[in-house]
Protein backbone atom coordinates (compact mmCIF):
# COMPACT_ATOMS: atom_id res chain seq x y z
CA UNK A 1 0.00 0.00 0.00
CA UNK A 2 2.38 2.16 0.70
CA UNK A 3 4.39 1.53 -2.79
CA UNK A 4 1.60 2.24 -4.59
CA UNK A 5 0.61 5.75 -2.43
CA UNK A 6 4.55 6.40 -2.93
CA UNK A 7 4.08 5.73 -6.77
CA UNK A 8 0.63 8.01 -7.28
CA UNK A 9 2.57 10.66 -5.62
CA UNK A 10 5.44 9.93 -8.45
CA UNK A 11 3.14 9.81 -11.10
CA UNK A 12 1.46 13.25 -9.84
CA UNK A 13 4.80 15.34 -10.12
CA UNK A 14 5.75 13.27 -13.28
CA UNK A 15 2.37 14.79 -14.80
CA UNK A 16 2.54 17.86 -13.01
CA UNK A 17 5.71 18.47 -14.97
CA UNK A 18 4.60 17.32 -18.12
CA UNK A 19 1.56 19.06 -18.40
CA UNK A 20 2.91 22.07 -17.16
CA UNK A 21 5.76 22.28 -20.38
CA UNK A 22 2.61 20.98 -22.68
CA UNK A 23 1.37 24.71 -21.73
CA UNK A 24 4.44 26.58 -21.22
CA UNK A 25 5.49 25.58 -25.04
CA UNK A 26 2.03 25.94 -26.35
CA UNK A 27 2.22 29.67 -25.44
CA UNK A 28 5.75 29.55 -27.12
CA UNK A 29 6.52 30.33 -30.79
CA UNK A 30 7.68 26.91 -32.60
CA UNK A 31 11.04 28.45 -33.40
CA UNK A 32 11.45 27.87 -29.53
CA UNK A 33 10.86 24.28 -29.14
CA UNK A 34 14.13 23.29 -30.33
CA UNK A 35 15.88 25.48 -27.38
CA UNK A 36 13.60 23.91 -25.30
CA UNK A 37 14.40 20.77 -26.12
CA UNK A 38 17.97 20.94 -25.96
CA UNK A 39 17.63 22.24 -22.15
CA UNK A 40 15.81 18.82 -21.47
CA UNK A 41 18.30 16.97 -23.05
CA UNK A 42 21.28 18.22 -21.39
CA UNK A 43 19.74 17.44 -17.89
CA UNK A 44 18.53 13.73 -19.44
CA UNK A 45 22.24 13.46 -20.34
CA UNK A 46 22.81 13.90 -16.23
CA UNK A 47 20.90 10.55 -15.29
CA UNK A 48 23.73 7.44 -15.48
CA UNK A 49 21.07 4.90 -15.50
CA UNK A 50 19.52 6.18 -18.78
CA UNK A 51 22.87 6.55 -20.58
CA UNK A 52 23.42 3.39 -19.40
CA UNK A 53 20.41 1.39 -20.81
CA UNK A 54 21.66 3.42 -24.10
CA UNK A 55 24.76 2.29 -24.16
CA UNK A 56 24.13 -1.24 -23.47
CA UNK A 57 21.81 -1.49 -26.19
CA UNK A 58 24.01 -0.03 -28.69
CA UNK A 59 26.78 -2.10 -27.67
CA UNK A 60 24.24 -5.00 -28.24
CA UNK A 61 23.67 -3.68 -31.57
CA UNK A 62 26.75 -2.38 -33.10
CA UNK A 63 29.24 -4.41 -31.22
CA UNK A 64 33.00 -3.09 -31.82
CA UNK A 65 32.22 -0.93 -34.46
CA UNK A 66 32.02 1.93 -32.88
CA UNK A 67 34.86 3.84 -30.52
CA UNK A 68 33.59 4.85 -26.99
CA UNK A 69 33.31 8.64 -28.20
CA UNK A 70 31.24 7.07 -30.84
CA UNK A 71 28.96 6.18 -28.33
CA UNK A 72 29.03 8.82 -26.09
CA UNK A 73 27.58 10.92 -29.38
CA UNK A 74 25.27 8.19 -30.67
CA UNK A 75 23.41 8.46 -26.96
CA UNK A 76 23.34 12.50 -27.10
CA UNK A 77 22.17 12.57 -30.46
CA UNK A 78 19.56 9.87 -29.44
CA UNK A 79 18.28 12.12 -26.44
CA UNK A 80 18.63 15.29 -28.51
CA UNK A 81 16.28 13.96 -31.29
CA UNK A 82 14.00 12.23 -29.23
CA UNK A 83 13.44 14.90 -27.00
CA UNK A 84 12.82 17.35 -29.53
CA UNK A 85 9.83 14.41 -31.04
CA UNK A 86 8.43 14.92 -27.80
CA UNK A 87 8.51 18.89 -27.38
CA UNK A 88 7.26 18.43 -31.23
CA UNK A 89 4.07 17.05 -29.91
CA UNK A 90 2.81 20.06 -28.72
CA UNK A 91 3.07 21.76 -32.24
CA UNK A 92 1.00 18.48 -33.44
CA UNK A 93 -1.73 19.45 -31.36
CA UNK A 94 -2.24 23.43 -32.05
CA UNK A 95 -2.09 22.95 -35.60
CA UNK A 96 -5.12 22.10 -38.11
CA UNK A 97 -4.98 19.23 -40.11
CA UNK A 98 -4.56 20.74 -43.43
CA UNK A 99 -1.35 22.67 -41.56
CA UNK A 100 -0.03 19.65 -40.32
CA UNK A 101 0.11 17.81 -43.95
CA UNK A 102 2.05 20.83 -45.15
CA UNK A 103 5.00 19.54 -42.99
CA UNK A 104 4.79 16.31 -44.08
CA UNK A 105 6.15 14.42 -47.48
CA UNK A 106 4.47 11.09 -48.22
CA UNK A 107 6.01 7.86 -50.29
CA UNK A 108 3.70 5.80 -51.79
CA UNK A 109 0.79 6.42 -50.26
CA UNK A 110 -1.17 6.24 -53.18
CA UNK A 111 -0.70 2.10 -53.05
CA UNK A 112 -2.05 1.78 -49.47
CA UNK A 113 -4.89 4.17 -50.19
CA UNK A 114 -5.91 1.88 -53.05
CA UNK A 115 -5.84 -1.10 -50.64
CA UNK A 116 -8.03 0.86 -48.19
CA UNK A 117 -10.49 2.22 -50.48
CA UNK A 118 -11.19 -1.25 -51.64
CA UNK A 119 -12.22 -2.38 -48.50
CA UNK A 120 -9.59 -4.98 -47.90
CA UNK A 121 -8.24 -5.41 -44.46
CA UNK A 122 -4.72 -3.64 -43.75
CA UNK A 123 -2.09 -4.63 -41.20
CA UNK A 124 0.37 -1.44 -40.85
CA UNK A 125 3.30 -2.63 -39.44
CA UNK A 126 6.23 0.19 -37.95
CA UNK A 127 8.28 0.75 -34.68
CA UNK A 128 9.04 3.32 -32.40
CA UNK A 129 11.09 5.95 -34.73
CA UNK A 130 11.17 9.00 -35.83
CA UNK A 131 8.40 10.79 -34.38
CA UNK A 132 5.74 7.90 -34.81
CA UNK A 133 2.78 10.03 -32.73
CA UNK A 134 2.88 12.38 -36.10
CA UNK A 135 2.75 9.24 -38.75
CA UNK A 136 -0.27 7.99 -37.20
CA UNK A 137 -2.08 11.54 -37.11
CA UNK A 138 -0.80 12.17 -40.74
CA UNK A 139 -2.01 8.93 -41.88
CA UNK A 140 -5.64 9.33 -40.48
CA UNK A 141 -5.61 13.07 -41.96
CA UNK A 142 -4.71 11.69 -45.27
CA UNK A 143 -7.67 9.37 -45.21
CA UNK A 144 -6.78 6.10 -43.95
CA UNK A 145 -9.05 4.61 -42.28
CA UNK A 146 -6.23 3.71 -39.50
CA UNK A 147 -6.42 3.05 -35.66
CA UNK A 148 -3.31 1.84 -33.66
CA UNK A 149 -2.98 -1.09 -31.12
CA UNK A 150 -0.88 0.16 -28.41
CA UNK A 151 0.21 -0.65 -24.76
CA UNK A 152 -0.39 2.48 -22.73
CA UNK A 153 1.85 4.65 -20.19
CA UNK A 154 2.56 3.50 -16.71
CA UNK A 155 1.26 6.98 -15.68
CA UNK A 156 -2.77 7.06 -15.84
CA UNK A 157 -2.71 10.67 -15.15
CA UNK A 158 -0.17 11.02 -18.21
CA UNK A 159 -2.29 8.62 -20.36
CA UNK A 160 -5.95 10.24 -19.76
CA UNK A 161 -4.20 13.25 -20.84
CA UNK A 162 -2.46 11.69 -23.94
CA UNK A 163 -5.71 9.89 -24.69
CA UNK A 164 -7.81 13.17 -24.52
CA UNK A 165 -5.62 14.26 -27.19
CA UNK A 166 -5.70 11.50 -29.58
CA UNK A 167 -9.25 11.75 -29.33
CA UNK A 168 -9.56 15.47 -29.97
CA UNK A 169 -7.39 15.17 -32.77
CA UNK A 170 -9.84 12.13 -34.17
CA UNK A 171 -6.98 9.54 -33.57
CA UNK A 172 -8.43 5.86 -32.82
CA UNK A 173 -6.82 3.51 -30.48
CA UNK A 174 -7.57 -0.14 -29.25
CA UNK A 175 -5.50 -0.39 -25.94
CA UNK A 176 -3.31 -3.35 -24.82
CA UNK A 177 -5.93 -4.34 -21.64
CA UNK A 178 -6.41 -7.89 -22.22
CA UNK A 179 -6.26 -10.34 -25.20
CA UNK A 180 -10.02 -10.98 -26.11
CA UNK A 181 -10.73 -7.16 -25.87
CA UNK A 182 -7.67 -6.59 -28.27
CA UNK A 183 -8.79 -10.14 -30.44
CA UNK A 184 -12.62 -8.72 -30.11
CA UNK A 185 -11.91 -4.80 -31.22
CA UNK A 186 -9.45 -5.81 -33.91
CA UNK A 187 -11.33 -8.18 -35.68
CA UNK A 188 -14.48 -5.72 -35.71
CA UNK A 189 -12.00 -3.17 -37.17
CA UNK A 190 -10.03 -5.20 -40.00
CA UNK A 191 -13.75 -6.83 -40.61
CA UNK A 192 -15.07 -3.45 -41.94
CA UNK A 193 -12.00 -3.11 -44.14
CA UNK A 194 -9.86 -1.18 -42.13
CA UNK A 195 -5.99 -0.42 -41.28
CA UNK A 196 -4.58 -1.73 -38.07
CA UNK A 197 -1.24 -0.36 -36.95
CA UNK A 198 0.83 -2.10 -34.52
CA UNK A 199 4.79 -1.27 -33.32
CA UNK A 200 6.04 -4.40 -33.29
CA UNK A 201 10.17 -3.54 -31.71
CA UNK A 202 10.13 -4.33 -28.55
CA UNK A 203 10.98 -7.21 -26.33
CA UNK A 204 7.97 -9.39 -26.46
CA UNK A 205 8.68 -12.55 -24.13
CA UNK A 206 5.36 -14.41 -25.39
CA UNK A 207 6.38 -13.66 -29.05
CA UNK A 208 8.54 -15.57 -31.73
CA UNK A 209 12.67 -15.38 -32.00
CA UNK A 210 14.14 -13.23 -34.68
CA UNK A 211 17.44 -11.79 -36.10
CA UNK A 212 17.90 -8.23 -34.99
CA UNK A 213 21.24 -6.56 -35.40
CA UNK A 214 22.61 -9.79 -35.82
CA UNK A 215 21.20 -10.92 -32.43
CA UNK A 216 18.59 -13.30 -31.38
CA UNK A 217 15.91 -11.25 -30.43
CA UNK A 218 12.24 -12.27 -28.59
CA UNK A 219 9.82 -10.13 -31.15
CA UNK A 220 5.61 -9.88 -30.49
CA UNK A 221 3.96 -11.94 -33.23
CA UNK A 222 0.45 -9.64 -33.24
CA UNK A 223 0.85 -8.30 -36.66
CA UNK A 224 2.11 -11.48 -38.21
CA UNK A 225 -1.39 -13.63 -36.34
CA UNK A 226 -3.76 -10.73 -37.38
CA UNK A 227 -2.55 -10.32 -41.00
CA UNK A 228 -2.76 -14.80 -41.20
CA UNK A 229 -5.91 -14.83 -39.23
CA UNK A 230 -8.13 -12.10 -41.14
CA UNK A 231 -5.90 -12.39 -44.15
CA UNK A 232 -5.04 -8.87 -44.37
CA UNK A 233 -2.72 -7.51 -46.55
CA UNK A 234 0.43 -6.02 -44.84
CA UNK A 235 1.99 -2.67 -45.17
CA UNK A 236 4.88 -0.64 -43.57
CA UNK A 237 4.93 2.65 -42.37
CA UNK A 238 7.71 4.79 -41.41
CA UNK A 239 8.60 8.35 -40.59
CA UNK A 240 12.07 10.13 -41.06
CA UNK A 241 12.92 13.65 -39.92
CA UNK A 242 13.60 15.52 -42.48
CA UNK A 243 14.95 19.29 -41.56
CA UNK A 244 13.21 21.03 -38.27
CA UNK A 245 9.31 19.98 -38.28
CA UNK A 246 9.27 18.44 -41.61
CA UNK A 247 8.94 14.64 -41.61
CA UNK A 248 9.10 11.83 -44.68
CA UNK A 249 6.80 8.88 -44.20
CA UNK A 250 7.83 6.19 -46.55
CA UNK A 251 4.88 3.11 -47.37
CA UNK A 252 5.93 0.14 -48.02
CA UNK A 253 3.82 -3.06 -49.48
CA UNK A 254 1.88 -4.77 -49.39
CA UNK A 255 4.74 -7.51 -48.32
CA UNK A 256 5.08 -11.15 -49.72
CA UNK A 257 4.03 -12.98 -46.67
CA UNK A 258 3.47 -16.55 -46.35
CA UNK A 259 0.73 -18.74 -45.79
CA UNK A 260 1.31 -22.12 -45.51
CA UNK A 261 -0.16 -24.78 -43.24
CA UNK A 262 1.96 -24.13 -40.11
CA UNK A 263 0.69 -21.12 -38.64
CA UNK A 264 3.84 -21.10 -35.81
CA UNK A 265 6.46 -21.00 -39.21
CA UNK A 266 4.51 -18.38 -41.02
CA UNK A 267 4.34 -16.31 -37.61
CA UNK A 268 8.10 -16.69 -37.47
CA UNK A 269 9.28 -15.82 -41.20
CA UNK A 270 6.97 -13.08 -41.64
CA UNK A 271 8.16 -11.17 -38.30
CA UNK A 272 11.70 -11.91 -39.29
CA UNK A 273 10.46 -10.01 -42.78
CA UNK A 274 9.33 -7.09 -40.90
CA UNK A 275 12.11 -6.73 -37.93
CA UNK A 276 14.27 -6.85 -41.44
CA UNK A 277 12.61 -3.77 -42.70
CA UNK A 278 12.55 -2.37 -38.91
CA UNK A 279 16.69 -2.82 -38.91
CA UNK A 280 16.53 -1.22 -42.51
CA UNK A 281 15.30 2.04 -41.05
CA UNK A 282 17.04 1.90 -37.75
CA UNK A 283 20.09 1.81 -39.20
CA UNK A 284 19.53 4.37 -41.88
CA UNK A 285 18.55 7.07 -38.68
CA UNK A 286 19.63 5.52 -34.89
CA UNK A 287 19.11 9.05 -33.39
CA UNK A 288 15.39 8.69 -34.09
CA UNK A 289 14.39 5.02 -32.56
CA UNK A 290 12.91 5.28 -29.68
CA UNK A 291 13.54 1.80 -28.40
CA UNK A 292 17.24 2.51 -27.75
CA UNK A 293 15.75 3.30 -24.24
CA UNK A 294 14.33 0.41 -23.52
CA UNK A 295 15.97 -3.21 -22.89
CA UNK A 296 15.61 -4.24 -26.30
CA UNK A 297 18.39 -6.38 -26.69
CA UNK A 298 18.01 -8.87 -23.62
Amino acid sequence: MRRKKSQRILDSVEYIFCYGLFIILSMLPRDAYPRVADVICYLSCLSMSLKKKIRKNIIAAYGNSLSPRERTLLIKRILKKNIFFITEFVLWAKLKPEDSLKLIEFRNLESLKKVCDAKKPVVLITGHIGNFSIMIASLVYSGIPLTILIRGTNNQYLERFIDRKLRKKGIPEIKKTNTRDIIHQSYEWLRKGNALCILIDQHSGKGTKVEFFKKTVQAPTGAAVFARKYDACVFGAFISNKQGFRHRISIEGPYNTIKTNNAEYDFQVNTQLFYDRIEHYVRESPEEWFTWLHKRFR
